[in-house]
């Protein structure tokens, strides 16, 4: 009897100490891992929602069990699951419940107007009207109206007009008032305004984000906004993307965590970095206490946009018909939103609350500023990278060695060559500026571990445009721009997913094929390494897994 207890315990101990099969295993096509070699491997398992094991066919298959499901990839490629490094669901979401002005969906100046038209007749007096995408570089014929013209338009409802740089907005006179701006309304800085004509009356436009807040209020109504928001997920997931982060003005923690949700299961994973105005929903300390949402840090702005003048840049801006209809002052120079002093304390106060620091820095007087805080700052704590610079679209090279040696990281807003590199050429900021813009491939070479983003709704987010103008670096004309700084397809990709899971302090977990990650998978058409880089727009999203489990595709 008690020999064949030690003999039954014996069993027990061995099925003990062997792993359980995977639940599920691909093979049937080129698997590129992202890991430090950058190998393609034939097969990999999974259990439990993480990566078991990666390897060829035969080594991986010998782990299956009765109850593995075996996925056959048909040729096609897994990636890892991407990664949206910058981007707004939120503001996504709230202009999904506008008119869509823009310059994807019309080419004329008689087409916009249009558009806005029958969506005035349509709403009820008195309701607001808001329209996204004004945009005269695509829309290179396009006429913006002062107030009084947006008056006569609509004489009934309040009208906010966005533009499709998401940093320049005009508003008609029943606007500014129900917003409570009038020609007496302090401006909320120097470089966030209403801009007034000689006699101090407003003329209709809107600069930067923070002035135009007030005229926000009607676009966020919570549950519709809800609905919105979680359709804004679903279509980064049907583009390939596992994991968003959100670079400010985010609906509350509380929403976006329950929209990281479907059927109380993770549907994407998200990281929120709150403005400061957003504070109030900033928890103590950082929030990692789910798989798929955490709150990781702060968002400040050291300046503007370049097509509102409100860049910071060594060079001035031109006298063009283009920057006139933008509101640019030809020969200005743009200006700081905080300054060394100011950017030097709010580092040091966020890093020593644990938080990790997201800096929208665009031109080069304002990186340089944001280089000179972070060298007067006290040495930073915490996991690296302590700051990330975002945009970034005029980094200096000379500064690179500097900011790496500091911990920071950057993310690059690489269509802007693509969409308006032209415009930014000839009308914007010169040719000079232009073709020393967006250096990812010296940002790779420095370390500073380079991510491309769409900044969506800015522009699609659409990670394999990201990757065909990283690589081919030319503006929808054909310009090549800078073409010394285009990277390849191995270093795209990287961008994409193991760059993007450190700048987020997730690369333990994300980011690449390894055992032990999370089993976030994509599964595309092509193979990125092997297609031409001007055909990886062709690219398509086959299926989608979010740890182990398919969330988007057949």
């Amino acid at each position: 009897m008690l020999l064949r207890a030690l003999i039954l315990a014996s069993f027990t101990l061995l099925a003990a100490c062997q792993p359980s099969a995977p639940q599920l295993i691909f093979v049937g096509g080129p698997i590129l891992t992202v890991d430090p070699e950058d190998r393609v491997v034939e097969a990999l398992a999974v259990q439990d929602g993480r990566i078991l094991a990666t390897g060829s066919r035969q080594q991986i298959l010998a782990l299956a069990g009765s109850d593995s499901e075996i996925v056959d990839l048909h040729g096609k490629t897994l990636l890892p699951g991407l990664i949206a490094a910058h981007e707004h669901p939120t503001l996504s979401a709230l202009f999904a419940g506008a008119v869509d002005l823009s310059g994807f969906s019309h080419r004329d100046n008689q087409s916009v107007w249009q558009a806005l038209r029958q969506r005035v007749a349509s709403t009820a007096p008195g309701e607001w009207v808001y329209a996204v995408g004004l945009d005269p570089i695509l829309v290179p014929d396009l006429q913006i109206p002062p107030r009084q013209q947006l008056d006569q338009l609509a004489p009934n409802n309040p009208v906010l007009l966005i533009g499709q740089n998401l940093h320049s907005f005009w508003a008609n006179s029943r606007a500014f008032a129900a917003a409570g701006v009038d020609r007496h309304t302090p401006n909320p800085s120097a470089a966030s305004y209403y801009q007034r004509d000689d006699q101090g009356e407003l003329t209709g436009m809107i600069v930067e984000t923070q002035a135009a807040r007030p005229f926000m209020t009607e676009l966020k109504r919570p549950w519709a906004l809800l609905q919105r928001y979680e359709r804004t997920l679903d279509d980064l997931l049907a583009n390939g993307f596992t994991t968003v982060a959100s670079l400010g003005y985010n609906v509350p923690p509380l929403m976006a965590r329950y929209a990281a949700l479907r059927h109380w299961r993770p549907r994407i994973r998200q990281y929120f970095y709150l403005t400061e105005q957003e504070l109030d929903a900033l928890p103590e300390s950082p929030d990692n206490g789910s798989d798929s949402f955490a709150v990781l840090g702060v968002k400040l702005w050291a300046d503007g946009s370049p097509y509102t003048g409100s860049m910071f840049s060594r060079s001035a801006y031109l006298d063009s018909p283009l920057n006139r209809t933008l509101g640019i002052t030809p020969g200005s120079y743009g200006q700081p939103l905080l300054g060394v002093a100011a950017l030097r304390e709010k580092i040091e106060h966020y890093n020593r609350a644990g938080w990790q620091v997201a800096i929208h820095s665009q031109g080069d007087a304002s990186l340089l500023e944001v280089a000179r805080a972070l060298e007067q700052a006290a040495p930073l704590s915490g996991q690296a990278p302590a700051v990330r610079l975002e945009h970034a679209i005029e980094l200096p090279k000379p500064l690179m060695p500097e900011l790496t040696a500091q911990g920071v990281a950057v993310s690059f807003h690489i269509n802007h060559l693509l969409y308006y590199g032209d415009a930014l050429q000839d009308s914007v900021i010169g040719r000079f500026m232009t073709q020393r813009s967006l250096p990812v491939r010296s940002a790779f070479s420095a370390g500073l571990h380079p991510t491309l983003h769409a900044d969506s709704p800015m522009f699609p987010a659409q990670p394999f445009s990201l990757m065909h103008t990283a690589m081919l670096r030319r503006s929808q004309s054909g310009t090549p721009i800078n073409p010394s700084e285009a990277i390849d397809a191995h270093q795209a990709l990287r961008a994409m997913t193991i760059n993007a899971a450190y700048q987020l302090r997730q690369d333990s977990l994300l980011g690449s094929l390894e055992p032990g990650k999370w089993a976030d998978l994509t599964v595309v058409s092509d193979n990125p390494y092997r297609m031409p880089p001007t055909q990886l727009q062709q690219m398509r999203v086959n299926a989608v897994y979010l740890g182990g489990r398919q969330v988007y595709g057949d």
